[in-house]
C-alpha cells in the first residue's frame, strides 16, 4: 500500500475543515460568539445537556423536572435565531461525519457480515 492511511486522515481532516458544512459551522459558531444571549443560551443549554448525561452515566433517575427542565431550555434556545442556526449547523456536520464513519467502518462491517 502506497498511501498510508494516516495520510489519508490527516487529508480527510484538512478536507472536513474546507468543506461547506464546516464552514457554516464555523460561521454560525462565531455569529453566536458575537451575541451575548444567544451565547448564553447556548451555554445553558449545553449544561442542561451535560447535566442529563453525567446523571445517566452514573446511573441516576432522570426525573420529570430534569425532562421539562431540558426541554424549556431547547424551546428558549431554538427561539433564538443564532442558537437555531448553530444547532443546524451541528446537525450537518454531525450527519457528514456519521456518513464517514460508516464508510470508514465498512470493511469492519462487511468482514462480519459475510
Amino acid at each position: 500500500m502506497s498511501n498510508n492511511i494516516y495520510d489519508t486522515a490527516n487529508q480527510l481532516e484538512k478536507d472536513l475543515r474546507e468543506s461547506e458544512a464546516y464552514v457554516a459551522l464555523e460561521n454560525a459558531f462565531t455569529a453566536l460568539k458575537e451575541d451575548t444571549e444567544a451565547s448564553s443560551l447556548f451555554q445553558s443549554v449545553q449544561e442542561v445537556q451535560m447535566k442529563l448525561q453525567q446523571k445517566q452515566q452514573a446511573g441516576e433517575e432522570i426525573t420529570e423536572e430534569d425532562i421539562q427542565d431540558a426541554q424549556a431550555t431547547s424551546v428558549k434556545a431554538s427561539e433564538n435565531e443564532k442558537v437555531l442556526n448553530l444547532m443546524n449547523a451541528e446537525q450537518q456536520i454531525s450527519t457528514m461525519i456519521n456518513d464517514l464513519n460508516r464508510i470508514i467502518m465498512k470493511p469492519v462491517q462487511d468482514l462480519y457480515q459475510n
